[in-house]
Order: structure tokens, then sequence, then C-alpha cells
């Protein structure tokens, strides 16, 4: 089944195909959100929202990119509208030369100093622009491709690759620089 017959069966009520797709992207959405608004609570609120947006306009999907792209388009900008509405700008995102993950600052495993490096780069990534904010977060946390990050944002790749560039580079300079 392609993407336009996916969502014409979730524009006809199917429950399956609508169930079987939730569960294919509940969890990248979910740690796009997460990765977002750094509040499980909210970041499951925002799913429902994500998944109850696609099932009632999937009529209106037509097919210019794929259905996970249209997908994350939803996603990041019902999350961005609820940063604004809310006036909250967390995004929590761990980038280290080893690893590309979300850490989750509840751990209780983690030393005070590990927590403290986190909540510091909570704040860094607090203060970078919105777009790079939100290329980075779909490029490195949910591992989306640039052309895919490209399309979820309507920019062009190349300005994708600047945006992750510059938001790497200002994180990494911020975090030796505490």
């Amino acid at each position: 089944m392609d993407d336009i017959q996916i969502a014409q069966e979730i524009a006809n009520g199917n429950q399956i195909v609508f169930e079987k797709f939730f569960e294919e992207y509940k969890l990248k959405v979910m740690n796009l959100c997460y990765g977002m608004v750094h509040n499980k609570d909210e970041a499951e609120d925002l799913v429902q929202d994500v998944f109850i947006e696609i099932f009632s306009s999937a009529k209106n999907f037509q097919g210019k990119s794929k259905l996970s792209t249209w997908l994350y388009r939803i996603a990041v900008n019902k999350t961005i509208n609820h940063l604004r509405k809310n006036k909250i700008k967390k995004f929590f995102l761990n980038i280290d030369d080893n690893e590309n993950c979300l850490i989750n600052e509840e751990r209780i495993d983690l030393t005070i100093e590990e927590k403290e490096k986190i909540t510091h780069l909570h704040k860094v990534i607090d203060n970078l622009p919105s777009k790079q904010k939100t290329a980075i977060i779909l490029f490195v946390y949910d591992e989306l491709p640039q052309k895919e990050v490209a399309e979820v944002m309507g920019c062009s790749v190349s300005a994708i690759e600047v945006l992750i560039f510059r938001a790497k580079q200002s994180i990494k300079k911020r975090m030796v620089n505490n």
C-alpha cells in the first residue's frame, strides 16, 4: 500500500490501517515532541494531538511528499505552536562524540555532574535559533536524513546542512565554555 492509499484508508476510517500507522510512528513522534518540550506528559499529549490531526485531516494528504514527512511537519508545527502558546522553550538533546541519544534527566543512575551538564545543555539548546533547534532535533535525535528534514521544514538540503552545522558548533562552543 503506498502513502496515498494509506492516507485514503485512514480518511475512510479504516481503524486497522490507522493503528498500524500509529504503531509504526508513535515512538518517533514521541521522541520528536519530547526532545522539543522535555516533558513526558506534554509530549504524550502532543503525540495524541498529532495523530488526531492525522486521522481528521488524512483526506487532505496530496502525496506531494512522503506520508512520514507530512506527519513530521504536523508534529513540528503542533509542538512549536505548543511552545509558543505556553512560552516553553526547552529542548533536551545530548550531542556526544560517541553517541547521539536523548538522555533522560530523571534517570537515577546519573551523577550530579552529569545532571548539571544536561541542565546546561538544555539552556544552550534553548538559546539556539528556532530553525536550528528544529533541524538538530530532527537530524540528530530522530535520525532523519537531511533531505527529509528539509522537506519537513520546507527548506533546501543545503540550508539544513548549514543549520545543523551551526547548531552543532554553537552547542559545542557553549558546552566547552561552561
